[in-house]
Order: C-alpha cells, then structure tokens, then sequence
C-alpha cells in the first residue's frame, strides 16, 4: 500500500487509526462523544527504547497504542527498572491500553514501558480519561472487559506474544541479507494459513520505491519524508500479519530503520566465523550501547553436509543478553527444506513442541509415537523431557530419521543401565557408571562427539530436581549427557549429578510432564506422551510377605506361579516415589496439550529395560490409532 501522499490523507488516516483503537478499548462511543474526546487526545511518537513511564512515577495519564510494541518490566531488590534484565511483566500491542489501572486508584505507576521498537501512541490526561468513565459507564465496561482478559491470560501459563515484525541482520558483509529474508519470507508464507496471516517483504529498494525518496532524506524529514514513511510503516502493520525486514550488515539510517522497527531481530551468521560481536551489534545490540529493546536471537547458518552444530556456547557466551530461557539461537542448514520450515513456524508463532514424561523403561514407547507422528509427516520443532523422556527427547532433537534412532536407542541399552548395584550404598543404591556410560555413548553415537545442548540441530530443553535449591530447574545449555544423566538420576536409587556446584536428581520428583516450560517455550501446539496410568490396583494380600518369602517368589518360582507379583520391586518403588510428588502437576499438564497419547505400558517394570523392542511397539501401535481416530474424526 502507498503511503498517504498528502497531509490531509495522512491526518485522515490516523484519524481513522486512532477511532477504530478507541473503539476496540471503549466500544462505540458515538459521533459526538467522538468529536469531544478527540481533541483531548495528543499523538506521541516514541523511538523504539525509549521508557514511556518509569515505576514510582505519578499516574497521570492513559495512552492508547496505536502502532508498535511496548514491554512492561518491574524491578526487584532495589534494581533501576528502566535497566535491562529486570522482571518482565510482559508485553503491549496494538489496541491496547496503558496505564489505566494507575490512573484510576490514583496510585503511582506500578511497572516501567519501554517501546521495544518504534511506537504511535494516543495520550490522554488522567482528568479526561476519568470524565469519560463518569460520562459513558459502558465504556468503563468495555475497558473491565479487557482487563479481565489480561488478568486471566496472566494467571495461567505464560505464553509468548506472536512476533509481527522480524529483523534480519546479517553480522557479516559476505552474508546476502536481501536473499536470506527473502528465502524467510517465503518461508513464513509455506508455513502460515494464507487465508488470515499476510505477510511483507521490506527491503531497501523497495521501500525507498514506495516512497519516491531516500532512506537517509526521509530520516532528515526531507520533503516532510519522516512523517509519511511512519504513515506507511503502520499501514503496513495494520495491513499485514507478519513483516520482514531485510536489513544491510552496515550501519546505515536503514539498518537502524529496521531495528527500532523489529520485535524481533534474528542475528544471522555464518557458523564458522569468529563469534565476537562487532559492528553494527556491537553498537547496538549489545553491551551498554543496547538501546534496541527488541528480542535477539541468534541465526547459525551451517553447510548442507554439516553432521552437527558445533560451539554454540561460544557464540552464546559473547552474548550474555540474549534469553536462555526463551528463544536464543536457530540453526539452518543450506538445502535443508526442513530446517527452514522449523525457523519459520518458531518465528510466526506456529511451532509445534514434543514433550515426553518419565517412566523407567516405559519411555520407550515415546520412539514408537515418534514413529508414527513421522508416518504421518507430522514435524515437531522444540522438544522438551523428562528423565527417560528427556533421553528420547534429545534422539527427537537430532533430526535423524525415527528407524535410525530406534537402532541407535536399541543397541545403548541392549546394556542394563541399572544393574551396577552398589554394595556399600551410602549415596545411592546403584553406582551409577553404567548409566553413565550408556548415556555417554549413546550421545557420542547419534552425534559424533560429545556436544552441548547447545548443539542439538532442534531447540531442546529436560527437567532436573535441583536438591541444594530445592526446585526445579530447566536445563537448556551446558553439557547434553551430564544434563540427561542428571535428569535420570532417580533419588536415592542413582548418585546425584555435581552441576555448576548444585545436586541435581531425576527432574520426575518436581516436574514429570514439562507441558507447562514447553508453552512458556513459544510453542503454539503441544504434542504430549504421558505414560502413566490412574487406574488403581489394589494389592490381594492379608500382609507384606517376608524378605525370604520374596527372594523364594522371585528366584525360585516360574513367573507365571508367582504370588507376590502385585507387590513392586526395590527399584520400583524407589520410582515411584520420587515421580508420587509430581503427580498432581502431571495431571493439570494434560489440559495443556493438543494431541495427547497415552500409551498403556503398566505392565512392563520401570526397570525393564530387555522390554524395548515390544514397549516400542506398544507405544507405535497406540500412536496410530489415535491418529487414525483423529483423522477420521476431521473427515467427518
């Protein structure tokens, strides 16, 4: 779309812009209470960066955005919120109203705004605002309406605002960043649902074409050219869904153009460069010259044949602003087709997240589920776990086919990984080493060396129990097989994992079924496998047998004339009760996933690990016929 070519068109254009936001924040109000409020209202241009409001400040005015994105953060012992790092309250678009709640208990601002990228927005002094709630009571009703939502998107699981505008920087001169957001751009499109998500290209050339004038004399307001390339930035933001900005490596009035213009700003980089930062990052992006608000993310561009990512920690580590525990680093392979479809889905919003619970043994049927969504051409993009399922997971993450990753799980643990018992258990009642070995050699097989989790070609989380804090933690970086050995260690039955100075065991006994960090991830859609069961079965027996009755049971007799099979072994029970505290939170994980399997392996021994081949074909042959179901059921 043209931008307005005159000053009348312009003005009647925002005029149009600032009447349709008042009416998504207050509902009809009416030509004349329209043409009251209008002239109350004053436009404020704000750089994105820069604070709107800062915490403690009077509340002494509501502002409308009409264009943009704005962050709202609050700080924590004694911090200067306007820094950044501070707790992230979250984030403010297009309709929606600010400061509002201030202005009307007439207590000071509650959170620092800073523009994450450049802004339009409408002020309103806090006496208009309250004349206004006193005039037309419906649009205070319009305004509690909106409140609410918030309110209640705020007290369930965090989720990650769709991104509208990406910047794509290349940190190299040799990089083609016109040919890398164009090939984005196209991605997005094969990606999203033609139908509502419209997508933009925006380049150089053809926005100054849109003008008829130059990047740099439309900044200097040459021929009134600032004013109306704001007019078509938000026209285009109004008129597409997702836009992409092809930036230049250089540090030209362009390429800043596009920074205050980006939510999100993707650094894409050759892999095998030197990962200092430099240039236009290093005046920008990075440091104590970051004024860019917007989100980073790392782009690691790799050669078509490249087996595996190799030292993300470094390039991560030259970074220590970007988000660990969002999205920080990409990796795409030239040719690869499927790599740039997961960027594409991760960028719009639209990814799919694959997360697996622990169970022992039982986890094998996640391979088998794993198969049957390949069968039916199903992707999935992050890719989250627990314990055994943190151990499927990071084969899910390579990439690999799922028949190659059924040889490889098969033959590292063809081994009993937890039959080293220990004699003098004082930590554990196993050593631990075999375990330790299985999982060294299992990720030294699939990948070719002993990588980061860094390195995984898809973004990949698991879940440890962090026994020196007594919570939760999320591993994303570091060490793959110390991480997956940490989330396997089931207390008391395997040694502790030593990380960074803290114990960390099996992650089971705080969070089994991570659906929760998954859609905190950004995923859009939740794939889960859960593999336990509520069925209760009640234990036939007058009393608990004695040890000898036991070894007689389990040693002496065929196992079909056992009495005492109902009765769990050491090992199991062990299981059980580091997995019994997380099992309430596993429960209310389920209402969280969009396809749900649920696998029946109870009768097969947490421990028994000689199981796999049949415990993947349970989990194979119940994926395909909820899939089948589902199927169906959309033809229907």
């Amino acid at each position: 779309m043209d931008p307005p070519s005159t000053a009348v068109d312009a003005a009647a254009y925002h005029q149009r812009l600032l009447e349709a936001t008042l009416a998504e924040v207050f509902g009809e109000l009416g030509p004349d209470l329209l043409a009251r409020l209008l002239p109350r209202l004053t436009t404020l241009e704000l750089p994105g960066g820069e604070v709107l409001m800062r915490e403690g400040e009077p509340s002494d005015a509501l502002y409308l955005v009409l264009s943009g994105r704005l962050l709202a953060t609050r700080r924590s012992d004694g911090e200067d919120a306007s820094l950044f790092g501070s707790l992230v309250l979250g984030e403010i678009g297009r309709g929606e109203p600010i400061g509002e709640m201030g202005v009307i208990s007439g207590a000071p601002r509650t959170a620092s705004v800073r523009a994450l990228r450049d802004c339009v927005l409408a002020r309103l002094d806090g006496s208009d605002f309250t004349a206004l709630l006193q005039t037309v009571p419906r649009a205070g009703l319009s305004l509690a309406r909106k409140l609410i939502d918030r309110l209640s998107k705020a007290s369930g699981v965090a989720r990650r605002q769709p991104y509208i505008n990406v910047c794509v920087l290349p940190l190299q001169a040799a990089l083609d960043g016109v040919a890398l957001a164009t090939r984005l751009q196209a991605s997005l499109v094969d990606v999203s649902d033609r139908a509502t998500t419209k997508t933009a290209l925006h380049t150089r050339a053809a926005v100054e074409a849109s003008l008829g004038l130059g990047i740099e004399a439309a900044e200097a307001d040459v021929l009134g050219g600032h004013r109306r390339l704001l007019d078509w930035l938000d026209q285009q933001e109004a008129d597409h869904a997702l836009q992409v900005f092809a930036a230049e490596a250089e540090d030209t009035a362009w390429t800043r153009l596009c920074l205050r213009q980006a939510d999100l700003v993707l650094l894409a980089t050759d892999a095998d460069t030197d990962p200092s930062p430099r240039g236009v990052e290093l005046a920008h992006l990075a440091g104590d010259a970051r004024r860019i608000a917007a989100h980073q993310a790392l782009w690691l561009l790799h050669p078509e044949d490249r087996r595996r990512p190799r030292g993300t920690a470094a390039w991560l580590a030259a970074r220590p602003h970007l988000a660990i525990e969002g999205l920080s680093h990409l990796h795409t392979r030239h040719g690869h087709e499927s790599d740039w479809r997961r960027v594409a889905r991760i960028v719009a919003g639209r990814a799919t997240g694959l997360v697996l619970a622990g169970g022992g043994a039982r986890g094998f049927a996640h391979l088998g589920v794993m198969q049957a969504l390949e069968e039916q051409r199903v992707e999935w993009d992050l890719i989250g776990g627990t314990s055994i399922g943190a151990v499927m997971g990071f084969y899910a993450a390579t990439g690999l086919p799922v028949p190659r990753v059924c040889e490889l799980a098969r033959e590292a643990f063809r081994r009993n990984p937890t039959g080293d018992v220990n004699w003098v258990p004082v930590m554990s009642l196993l050593r631990g080493r075999r375990l330790k070995r299985v999982i060294d050699e299992a990720v030294a097989e699939a990948f070719h060396g002993a990588p980061d989790i860094e390195d995984l070609w898809k973004p990949f989380f698991c879940v440890a129990s962090n026994c020196s804090r007594q919570r939760a933690d999320v591993l994303r970086r570091g060490r793959l097989s110390e991480a997956l050995r940490a989330s396997v260690s089931i207390p008391a039955a395997l040694p502790p994992v030593l990380r960074d100075g803290e114990l960390l065991v099996d992650g089971g006994t705080f969070n089994n079924y991570p659906v929760d960090v998954m859609r905190a991830a950004g995923a859009a859609r939740v794939i889960g496998v859960d593999l336990s069961r509520d069925a209760y079965r009640p234990v036939d027996h007058a009393a608990v047998p004695s040890p000898w009755a036991f070894l007689v049971d389990r040693f002496v007799r065929r196992r079909e004339a056992r009495r005492y099979k109902d009765f769990p072994s050491l090992g199991t029970t062990v299981v059980n009760v580091a997995l019994m505290a997380s099992t309430a939170h596993q429960k209310r994980m389920r209402e969280l996933v969009d396809l749900a399997f649920h696998p029946d392996v109870s009768d097969v021994g947490l421990l028994q690990w000689r199981a796999f081949d049949r415990v993947v074909t349970i989990g194979l042959d119940h994926a395909r016929a909820v899939l089948a179901a589902r199927e169906h059921v959309q033809r229907s």
